[in-house]
């Protein structure tokens, strides 16, 4: 005769409040912590006759039933030896680890509150259920928890090898270790870990250490957390589809076969001109994924150059980031309205009306411009948590960062070459991981053997960025600007020099570029030059 439900309360074995039901016949079963009860009365404990175990350190006389909220059977259950004790009175889930010989050698026992304690020696065992399956086998399934292998296992019928890590995630990649002989004797090693951080992070460990092209990856129905979420889901069917259509896992960084026919076949990337024809034809445009370095000594005209081109960005459609770290935030967003009405605001606003300037800002920047408000250096994790956060969250397709010297300038150990290899290696990084495209301002080392220096024309080269060899190594591209300051007929004309060119590899001047007071920019000169030809 089937029992009938009396209703809801209060679990003895966990911290629910309402998943308890209670039966007619005098059993209770907990929908949270998968418990029965025998003899249960509400307000007292049940009472269950414990035999003393005969070793005080394991749970014997373990109860198997079925796991309805995880979709695990009680077959499966007695088979892989996970059943329900009881520990000082209370009832608890006990899964047994046994050695190759089949004893039972450690447990992992999990109580009320979902507090996990070991018993016995877990190592002697192995991963879960190893004892179960001889070496070398076409397929196992290696998963996060014990749960999850028993519910694969319902699932499939216990026809293919299946383990489980001991000690969750974190403990992955150690296990694995210390089983490989056992696991690497399989020809296909499927893995299945949960879908959170810390489960990504296990399965990359896990693939890096076992044979490159036997490991593949299993994944989860869209929308679960492991295999028991997908069980409970329904999603069983997938899960099946999933495990022998999981294609193997390739090494990050390795490509091949199709892969490459696709990489090969996509159009070149025109770039985005530059504000400039000058730069637009020696460079190619500006282009996502490459890290451009501005450079030249000191008030020559890095950090308007670099004002100019986001602005021009901006108009083209593009949204950018700014990092100025010697600036504050009013000055920046000064230099780019200002670079757009062509007037100087930072030296006079008599003649502006404000409503003008925050018509323009809300014309052409509102939403298309993301500033980083700080000033002085920031540690290499931070600013690259900022980069990343403008690409992925507000959706940045270029990064100005005005500039290296001081980024580094409060890092503390005063090796400025290492400090800058290792920023100039993680800006790289994100460009390449986020595609992001980035201009970098940097300074030069003043010249050597009596050149003259930068601030009075001294030609810039590429040998000169200061601190260290990794800028010009990284970098895609380097611009530098040349001017001499102290000239009386042309103090404010630029010549525009690309020190260094991957896309096109073309070197050399790429223009003139003249300064104007009175408008805050910079415009190309552009001049008229007869050829052999001329018919003047």
């Amino acid at each position: 005769m089937e029992s009938k439900l009396l209703g809801h309360t209060s679990c003895l074995a966990c911290d629910s409040s309402d998943a308890m039901a209670v039966y007619d016949d005098g059993h209770a079963h907990c929908f949270s912590c998968n418990t029965t009860f025998q003899d249960f009365e509400e307000g007292k404990e049940p009472q269950v006759k414990v035999p003393e175990p005969s070793n005080p350190e394991l749970v014997t006389d373990l109860a198997y039933q079925d796991i309805p909220s995880r979709g695990i059977s009680s077959a499966v259950c007695r088979s892989h030896g996970y059943g329900i004790g009881m520990v000082n009175g209370q009832p608890v889930q006990v899964a047994n680890y046994r050695d190759a010989a089949g004893d039972v050698v450690g447990q992992k026992v999990k109580g009320a509150g979902k507090k996990f304690a070991v018993r016995g020696d877990l190592k002697a065992a192995g991963l879960w259920q190893q004892h179960r399956w001889g070496s070398g086998g076409k397929h196992l399934l290696v998963t996060e928890g014990e749960t999850d292998c028993l519910a694969w296992q319902t699932i499939s019928g216990d026809r293919f090898a299946a383990v489980s890590i001991p000690n969750g995630a974190a403990g992955a990649a150690k296990a694995i270790r210390q089983n490989i002989d056992f696991v690497d004797s399989f020809g296909r090693v499927v893995l299945c870990f949960d879908n959170d951080e810390a489960g990504r992070l296990a399965t990359e460990q896990v693939a890096n250490i076992l044979t490159p092209g036997k490991v593949a990856v299993m994944s989860l129905p869209e929308g679960c957390n492991d295999i028991c979420d997908a069980v409970q889901k329904g999603h069983a069917e997938k899960l099946t589809k999933s495990f022998w259509h999981a294609s193997p896992r390739r090494p990050d960084g390795i490509v091949a076969g199709e892969d490459l026919v696709k990489a090969l076949l996509n159009p070149p990337e025109m770039g985005l001109p530059y504000p400039w024809v000058g730069l637009t034809e020696k460079l190619g445009g500006i282009r996502k994924r490459e890290l451009v370095t501005i450079t030249a000594g000191t008030g020559v005209g890095k950090s308007l150059m670099a004002g100019l081109i986001g602005t021009h960005l901006i108009k083209s459609g593009a949204k950018i980031g700014y990092i100025s770290l010697e600036e504050s935030l009013t000055r920046t967003t000064e230099r780019l309205v200002a670079a757009e009405m062509q007037t100087p605001l930072h030296v006079s606003r008599d003649h502006v009306d404000p409503a003008d300037i925050e018509k323009c800002w809300r014309d052409v920047f509102d939403g298309n411009v993301c500033i980083y408000n700080h000033f002085g250096s920031v540690d290499a994790e931070t600013l690259l948590q900022r980069v990343k956060h403008m690409r992925i969250a507000e959706g940045v397709d270029y990064v100005i960062v005005d500039h290296l010297s001081i980024l580094v300038s409060g890092w503390g150990d005063g090796d400025e070459r290492r400090l800058i290899d290792n920023v100039m290696t993680a800006l790289r990084s994100v460009c390449e991981q986020t595609g992001v495209g980035m201009f970098l301002i940097s300074h030069l080392r003043a010249p050597q053997g009596g050149e003259a220096s930068h601030e009075e024309g001294g030609r810039p080269k590429i040998n000169q960025l200061r601190g260290s060899k990794a800028i010009s190594q990284l970098s895609d591209a380097v611009i530098a600007i040349q001017r001499n300051q102290l000239c009386e007929e042309h103090s404010n004309r630029s010549t525009v020099w690309v020190l260094k060119n991957r896309h096109l590899g073309i070197v050399g001047e790429a223009g003139t570029l003249d300064y104007s007071p009175d408008s805050g920019t910079m415009t190309e000169v552009i001049e008229n030059k007869e050829t052999d030809d001329s018919p003047f």
